[in-house]
């Protein structure tokens, strides 16, 4: 089955950018991002094979999905195999990384990537996992472009955001229902039953 060219120019532009970090940065990074965005383009070509009637939205967002598992679940691997909190040589950022650490925040933040990275590579509850990892992406754009604002930091900030907000656009339809001016109570049945859902009263 041909690869739609919706889908086949942004994954060789993809592709493109992995084996210009491969080329030209050090292979950590290219572990980080490059093999991510192959992983996904590769992903989203066998799924697409294996299901043909999954559209060039649907590719995109698989693409997109599994770069961002594998690269949540490296960045939660590094931590848990070095067991040791990265050093930020920033006067702001390196002691409220630090502070993360003692407080013990840090580790539980690093396993909420491993499992959100996870579930997204094996595309189970992915609107939930996404919403879970909103607070520690906006962090890292946060630190990365308004306080360390380092070249390296002032691309990876964005991105990490970016494909954080890109994915939950895609699967916007799922949150559609949250997003209701005026709310009633509707709690489980088995808490208090009543006759008029809040379906029926919106």
């Amino acid at each position: 089955m041909p690869v739609p060219k919706a889908f086949a120019i942004p994954a060789a532009l993809f592709c493109a950018v992995a084996i210009f970090i491969l080329l030209f940065a050090r292979f950590d990074t290219f572990i980080f991002f490059g093999i991510p965005i192959l992983a996904g383009v590769a992903g989203a070509t066998i799924l697409r094979h294996l299901d043909p009637e999954r559209t060039t939205a649907d590719q995109i967002t698989d693409a997109l999905r599994i770069y961002w598992g594998l690269h949540l679940i490296y960045s939660s691997y590094r931590f848990w195999v070095a067991d040791t909190i990265p050093a930020i040589p920033h006067p702001v950022a390196g002691p409220f990384i630090e502070i993360l650490g003692v407080m013990g925040v840090y580790p539980g933040i690093k396993a909420m990537e491993g499992l959100v990275g996870i579930m997204l590579v094996l595309n189970r509850w992915v609107p939930l996992m996404l919403v879970l990892e909103v607070p520690t992406s906006a962090t890292i754009f946060y630190l990365n472009f308004f306080v360390t604002g380092t070249p390296r930091q002032l691309l990876t900030g964005p991105l990490e955001l970016g494909v954080n907000c890109a994915l939950l656009l895609a699967y916007f339809r799922y949150y559609r229902p949250f997003l209701v001016m005026k709310a009633y109570a509707a709690p489980p049945h088995f808490l208090a039953g009543s006759d008029k859902s809040a379906e029926a009263r919106s």
